[in-house]
């Protein structure tokens, strides 16, 4: 019986030779689980244990759930509302304002009952082009059209002219107005008005793109930097690559401790505290966008697909910054959830206008008609407020280092801590080819517990076979409560340790040979010739490759000739069994596979 190691025959001694396993194979099914909802996720989707995608689904306990979402409600539009254009509110307790176009409303019904639609209170002079807050006062710019008007909420009256220049865009930092004026060359600068005719004028870098009111400042997004106004001081925040695109700052939106923009077709955060500037790529990204709003503990932004085509509604908590997150780049991923997408012409231009109505936080414009969607953040007492159904599929669960893999089945678990009333139902499906095509499980009711926590699988006999797997679960019939999806996985049939971006380490399966080579005296070949090489030469070779750890070419004591397999010498073991080394001599050997 005879082995070639790196080209060197070696005649085995007879009973020595074992061809093993390097190790003993995983059995037994094998659970990738995506599991926690708070990070990654539909905007950051690098690993399997963190990919996931959802649709109508907010979450619940910090983000260890997915429940869900708020309902869309169709609402009429008031005779008179602008088709396909932004409005802005303005709150006096317990009373909520709106402008859009050229009229003022005020949500009917009574403070604390169920939103009854809007009431018109009057004609403005002329369109609103930007609109804020000061105090009591709704601030109103027209444009080239007519001055800068102002509506007193207290004593609901109307002023025009109350500042005596004509405005393209307008903010406040909560005791003066300040305006982006409209004389041709002017764009760069800022009017800040305390009177009618009293201002003081504000040279800014570039043209103004647009202009917010947030955290009692004035923040001014130029062709080139943000700038950081209040009082008579102006402070240049940071600069950026000039703003090229139509629609670069198509909204400036503040939202917990941070400021959000569109720019090169994507969201992007500037945090307004601590010493790290600049703005980060956050969110959704698209062909365009019809305007965010901070509403309900949400930013709520629409957002066009560029994939699609279709237009959605987004949701982020946001992430509150801190000195040491900001100087550690701590968290610099934010959640975004998929709250609505539509297949027509959608809506879009979101307005804040929660506080009067429990079943009210967000009102948006239909883009094809006049009528409005209302849209409640949160459940409350007696108002639910939640969509009718909701799905959350995993991300691709892969087989790797294997090519394929057999695949046992799929699974969910569920939770519910209130609650728990008329069943909702559930349904588990699985996908082999990417997500383009769904197989589904049984329907299976769910609830009529006021807490609970399921497990649901579905096993597939026979096992199927295939380099990925993807596990959506299907939620219908959510009325008053609403079950929260807290876990999704894939059962393989082997070890897939490492598989899907979640470890490094991996299980490969390797050969190992275990055999001894007689030097004292040598063997006869298998040919019958007698070996004349030197016993001692030939365990320096062999010690020689036990120390480099170099891959060698290794032919099996039943290969053909030039077949050949890469090992290593994993260890070696020389005996002496007689008075002088020429004498029952022998090296024993342990190869692995490469």
């Amino acid at each position: 019986m005879e082995v070639e190691l790196a080209g060197l025959p070696l005649v085995v001694l007879p009973g020595t030779y074992r061809r093993e396993s390097e190790s003993r194979r995983p059995t037994g099914p094998v659970r990738l689980a995506v599991r926690g909802f708070a990070s990654g996720g539909q905007a950051l989707q690098r690993a399997a244990d963190r990919y996931w995608q959802a649709l109508g689904a907010l979450p619940v306990w910090e983000g260890q759930g997915l429940a869900a979402g708020p309902a869309l409600r169709a609402v009429g539009a008031p005779a008179n509302w602008p088709l396909a254009s932004p409005a802005w509110s303005g709150i006096l307790a317990p009373e909520v304002h709106l402008v859009a176009g050229s009229r003022q409303w005020r949500q009917a019904g009574s403070p604390g009952g169920p939103f009854a639609g809007l009431a018109e209170v009057r004609t403005l002079a002329a369109t609103v082009s930007d609109a804020c807050q000061m105090g009591t006062r709704l601030l109103l710019a027209h444009g080239t059209a007519t001055q800068v008007s102002s509506i007193d909420l207290a004593a609901g009256s109307y002023t025009t002219g109350y500042y005596q220049a004509t405005a393209r865009l307008i903010a406040t930092d909560g005791q003066a107005g300040y305006l982006v004026p409209t004389a041709t060359g002017q764009d760069d600068r800022l009017l800040r008005y305390t009177a009618a005719t009293t201002s003081t004028t504000f040279l800014l870098d570039a043209p103004v793109r647009r202009l917010a009111s947030h955290a009692g400042f004035v923040w001014a997004l130029t062709r080139t930097a943000l700038w950081r106004l209040k009082g008579t001081t102006a402070e240049l925040l940071f600069t950026h690559p000039p703003l090229l695109a139509e629609d670069d700052g198509a909204f400036l939106v503040g939202h917990g401790t941070a400021l959000y923009t569109w720019l090169a077709g994507r969201v992007h955060r500037a945090d307004t505290t601590g010493t790290v500037r600049g703005w980060t790529p956050t969110g959704p990204s698209g062909l365009a966008t019809r305007g965010a709003a901070s509403a309900g503990g949400y930013l709520w932004v629409t957002v066009q697909d560029s994939a699609s085509g279709r237009w959605q509604l987004w949701a982020t908590p946001g992430r509150l910054a801190s000195l040491q997150g900001l100087a550690l780049d701590w968290e610099k991923a934010e959640p975004w959830y998929l709250v609505e997408e539509w297949a027509d012409a959608g809506a879009g231009w979101p307005v804040a206008v929660g506080g009067r109505h429990p079943d009210l936080d967000l009102l948006l414009g239909r883009a094809s008609s006049s009528g409005l969607l209302a849209l409640q953040a949160l459940p409350r007492p007696g108002y639910p407020g939640r969509r009718a159904s909701f799905q959350v599929a995993s991300g691709l669960l892969t087989a790797l280092p294997a090519a394929r893999l057999p695949w046992l089945g799929v699974g969910t678990a569920l939770a519910w801590l209130d609650g728990g009333g008329t069943p909702v139902s559930v349904q588990l499906g699985w996908s082999l080819d990417a997500g383009s095509s769904w197989s589904w499980g049984p329907a299976r009711a769910v609830g009529g517990t006021p807490r609970g926590f399921l497990v649901l699988e579905e096993r597939f006999a026979p096992p199927l076979e295939a380099a990925a797997l993807q596990v959506q679960v299907a939620v219908s019939g959510v009325s008053d409560w609403s079950p929260a999806v807290v876990g999704l996985w894939g059962l393989g049939a082997t070890s897939a340790t490492g598989g899907s971006g979640a470890s490094e380490s991996q299980w490969l399966p390797r050969r190992r040979w275990r055999l001894a080579v007689q030097l004292g005296p040598l063997l006869p070949r298998a040919d019958g010739a007698q070996d004349t090489r030197d016993p001692t030469l030939l365990a320096g070779l062999l010690w020689d490759a036990w120390r480099s750890g170099a891959p060698l070419a290794f032919r099996d004591v039943d290969a053909p000739s030039g077949a050949t397999v890469l090992v290593q010498v994993a260890a070696l073991e020389e005996r002496l069994g007689g008075v002088t080394p020429a004498e029952a001599r022998r090296l024993e050997l342990e190869l692995v596979e490469v």
